[in-house]
């Protein structure tokens, strides 16, 4: 199956959510709509559903999929054997549209997963498949690391801080398990929370709230290298726990 590098779209389609995988459209595949804002095609994690206004993260990449043990092959293979987990077990096309690289300085870059069968911990068996066949070998000794798609299983940022990197803000309210698209780009409204640092004015960057939630709020101070920043605050600052306009900067 093949995908277009770029979906264009109505205002519409980003108030819809699916039950089932939409064939043909990518995880995070990106949609353009006539006015220029960028959406990202989405799956919501099982634990939770997203809400209108809420700024989201990936799924964290843990220790159980990183320096794992794979088979040493030659280049330009698109089937990687021999892939390990340290305890946990990737089921079959978990990591559909996620990333694979060797944590080696010389071997495999960074490259799209196409598909996977299960990969049992500790066991050595898991095989990896890619779109593209590798530019490089993958030497004795090398190790592997992978990760899902970063739009993948989203989450609300937690109540304590983000754990993960941005990936969007809900239009509607996304159920658990379900598909549908993030806002990354353009004019938009999050949910606000001026408890800990208020957007002080038009125009001024807007980041994750302190103690997280979902909600963005204003920076204390936007110079220290640590920031995050998610947007500038678009229009009139609304009140707090209110939805607030943003010009959105993930994509």
């Amino acid at each position: 199956m093949s995908y277009p590098v770029l979906y264009h779209g109505g205002e519409d389609q980003v108030f819809k959510s699916y039950s089932t995988e939409r064939d043909g459209v990518m995880i995070g595949g990106k949609l353009l709509l006539p006015d220029g804002r960028i959406f990202r095609y989405t799956h919501c994690g099982s634990s939770t559903a997203l809400v209108v206004g809420s700024l989201n993260q990936a799924q964290v990449h843990t220790t159980d999929q990183s320096g794992e043990p794979v088979a040493t092959m030659a280049a330009g293979v698109t089937v990687l054997t021999g892939v390990d987990s340290t305890s946990t077990s990737p089921v079959a096309d978990q990591l559909k549209f996620g990333y694979v690289y060797t944590d080696n300085a010389t071997t495999l870059p960074m490259m799209q997963i196409k598909s996977n069968t299960k990969i049992t911990a500790d066991a050595e068996t898991g095989t990896i498949t890619l779109f593209t066949p590798t530019p490089t070998i993958i030497a004795s000794g090398n190790t592997l690391c992978y990760f899902e798609n970063p739009w993948e299983d989203i989450i609300v940022i937690p109540a304590s801080a983000p754990t993960a990197i941005p990936v969007g803000i809900c239009k509607i309210a996304l159920t658990e398990s379900y598909w549908g698209w993030v806002q990354t780009q353009g004019p938009t409204t999050a949910l606000y929370d001026s408890a800990t640092t208020s957007i002080s004015a038009i125009g001024v960057p807007v980041g994750p709230q302190a103690a997280g939630g979902g909600a963005v709020s204003g920076i204390a101070d936007s110079a220290t290298d640590t920031v995050l920043i998610v947007g500038t605050s678009l229009a009139l600052v609304e009140g707090n726990g209110e939805q607030t306009p943003i010009f959105l900067t993930l994509d």
